[in-house]
Formats: C-alpha cells, sequence, structure tokens
C-alpha cells in the first residue's frame, strides 16, 4: 500500500484543503486566524473562562492560546478581567464585536462544510457523520493499548529503528 492511500493520510489532506479555505475567508472578511476563532468559539460557550481551560478544550498549545488571547484582545474581540477569587488568573469574556466576529465565523465554518461536503447526498452525509464519530471513539487510546500495540509489532521490546 502505498503511503498516499492510507486512510489517515487521505483524511489529513481532506482536513488540510477545508481548513486552507477556512483560513482565507477568516483573513478576508473577520482579518483573524481560524486558531483565533476557535478561542471566540470557546468564550461565546464558556464565557469568563481562564486560558488553561481555552487551551485545553480546543487544543490548543498554551503558547498559541496566549498568543490568540493577544491578539483578540488587541482587536476589541476579548475583555480580560482578573479572577475575582484568584487574582493571579485571568478571565476572558466576548464583547459585542468580539460575538459578531464569532457569529461571522460560524457562518464560515458551515458554508466551508457545504462546499467540501457538496458532492455527498443526504445519506451519504449521515453515514460519514456515523463513521467518523466511530473512527473518532476508536483512536483515542491509553497507555495501556499503546503497550499493546507496541508488543504486537515488536514482542514488547523497545527499538530504534
Amino acid at each position: 500500500m502505498q503511503f498516499k492511500q492510507l486512510p489517515a493520510y487521505q483524511i489529513r489532506l481532506v482536513a488540510e484543503s477545508i481548513l486552507d479555505m477556512a483560513e482565507e475567508l477568516f483573513a478576508r472578511h473577520l482579518e483573524i486566524r481560524v486558531l483565533d476563532w476557535r478561542v471566540l468559539a470557546k468564550l461565546a460557550d464558556r464565557p469568563g473562562s481562564i486560558p488553561t481551560e481555552i487551551g485545553r478544550d480546543i487544543l490548543m498549545t498554551p503558547v498559541q492560546t496566549g498568543r490568540s488571547l493577544l491578539r483578540l484582545r488587541e482587536l476589541g474581540l476579548v475583555l480580560a478581567v482578573p479572577d475575582p477569587e484568584d487574582g493571579r488568573a485571568t478571565r476572558y469574556t466576548l464583547t459585542q464585536p468580539g460575538y459578531s466576529a464569532y457569529e461571522a465565523g460560524m457562518k464560515i465554518v458551515l458554508a466551508v462544510q457545504d462546499f467540501a461536503l457538496r458532492e455527498l447526498g443526504a445519506v451519504e452525509r449521515v453515514a460519514l457523520d456515523e463513521l467518523l464519530g466511530r473512527l473518532m471513539s476508536s483512536t483515542s487510546y491509553t497507555a495501556a493499548d499503546l503497550e499493546q500495540v507496541s508488543a504486537q509489532l515488536f514482542g514488547g521490546k523497545r527499538s530504534r529503528a
């Protein structure tokens, strides 16, 4: 089997193509990145979040989270306020322009998704959704799973192949 025929490669290629189109539209119309919009989406869902919660919940590194929050503050899309219970922590909420950017970004995300799925019928979309849900569930793994696969491949020995 060639590398480009691997499902993981094909999924990555589709995801990158979708993300590239979204990035172009976000830059053109909102002057933010998709990562920044993900922060807005988190804050629309959970106002008053702290940076560690934001990063953890939307799979961003602390550096990515910090940069996005700084950029969004500079643009006036989020407001930072000290945590009343812990003066060392900062909580973030959307401003009205931030909420408007979140809503506009949601339109972009949905339009890009519809564009990407335009060749699929309703039944195929439902099937794809089901398959992706199962795939996401089955690709989450524990340390024990890693050990089991490692043992199957290399007999439990660590190697530097």
